[in-house]
């Protein structure tokens, strides 16, 4: 018996000729798959294989339709002819994976051929820290290996602790209001004990730890601090880094053993450090510490003023009345501090002649010291 089938294309129109014969027990399939094959050749990107796959595979597809029709054929008919369409189908389905495939894979080639003019990119400025910053950071990491807390504390503080625990009296030139910025000025002709300054030194965070440590006691506070002061080499806002030992038994050599350890560190070489007698309130004995110039060694500079030392800060024994505001036997415990201006280590690091410079903002001045 021969049968002869005509389907629909895929938009749903008569087909020009009969794609499917059903001559005696087999399906004639030949013609369907070579021009799918040749379809798909032609297929150059991902939309064109997908509008290929919707045409043979999809609901309305052309094999989809023959799958459809096995019931108009005759029973004896439809297995070999589902077989046959089945196999097509998985055919069809193979083929297009493997075409999607082989496209995915030249996109990608072409991708790692592409060639750019990396020259004609502009490279992009490359972030850095302010050299106070840097400083910070280096002293930080010195005193860190030398044994040191690091502490802090708030930069508006009470005036009792920025001045009274730190022995200096209400008649100090320095608490005069030419000198000290009050947030919160005295009422009337009497002073407050609770008034309030912008902190003129880190030294309360020493009365801070004093008051909330039991020694032994090895800290350095770094922070911001205000002064009424504004030239070449000063600002009203300012850097300092303030260090303190307490325990029992500590010297003056003690002081200067940690002050040599610390600028030969520093500086990356070993430097004399010398004192020179002076006045501080809240230390006693009090002195200057001067380091040898570590451009030239101590021949003489620029940098120096030929005199072969650098003026760093000041440093002593504290005083008993500092432990006894604070709460800690003077006869039994002693202690040193010193103190100096990270804004001065920062211009000796980086050779910078201007203070003001450090503070003016201009990120041109900024990104003369990368990291």
């Amino acid at each position: 018996m021969v049968r002869t089938a005509v389907f629909s294309s895929a938009c749903g129109a008569p087909a020009p000729a009969p794609i499917v014969r059903v001559v005696s027990d087999s399906i004639d399939l030949d013609g369907l798959l070579t021009r799918f094959r040749g379809e798909l050749a032609g297929t150059e990107d991902e939309a064109g294989l997908y509008q290929l796959q919707v045409a043979y595979l999809g609901k309305k597809g052309q094999v989809t339709a023959l799958s459809k029709s096995l019931g108009s054929l005759a029973p004896e008919d439809r297995k070999a002819a589902g077989e046959r369409i089945n196999a097509v189908k998985r055919a069809c389905e193979e083929e297009i994976a493997a075409r999607a495939a082989e496209l995915r894979s030249r996109a990608r080639q072409r991708e790692l051929a592409r060639i750019e003019d990396v020259s004609a990119v502009r490279p992009r400025a490359l972030g850095t820290f302010h050299p106070i910053t840097q400083t910070r950071r280096a002293l930080e990491q010195v005193f860190g290996e030398l044994g040191f807390d690091i502490e802090d504390g708030p930069h508006v503080e009470f005036a009792r602790f920025n001045f009274d625990d730190l022995n200096i009296g209400p008649d100090h030139p320095a608490r005069d209001m030419a000198d000290t910025f009050f947030v919160q000025p005295a009422a009337g002709s009497g002073r407050m004990v609770d008034e309030l300054v912008l902190r003129t030194h880190t030294s309360p965070v020493q009365i801070r730890t004093m008051r909330a440590r039991k020694p032994p006691i090895r800290i350095v506070a770094l922070g911001t601090v205000f002064r009424r002061d504004d030239d070449a080499t000063h600002s009203p806002m300012f850097h300092q880094i303030e260090g303190l030992c307490v325990d029992e038994g500590v010297s003056m050599a003690d002081l200067r053993a940690t002050l040599y350890r610390f600028v030969g560190a520093f500086f990356g070489r070993e430097l004399e450090v010398r004192f020179r007698p002076s006045f501080f309130p809240f230390v006693e004995p009090g002195a200057e510490f001067d380091m040898q110039c570590p451009f030239c060694g101590g021949s003489g500079c620029s940098t120096c003023k030929s005199s072969g030392w650098i003026e760093l800060g000041g440093s002593g024994m504290v005083h008993p009345a500092v432990f006894e505001a604070c709460g800690i036997d003077p006869e039994r415990y002693t202690g040193w501090a010193f103190g100096f201006g990270i804004d001065r280590m920062a211009m000796l690091m980086h050779q910078i002649h201007d203070l003001r410079l450090m503070f003016d903002g201009d990120i041109r001045f900024a990104e003369q010291f990368p990291c």
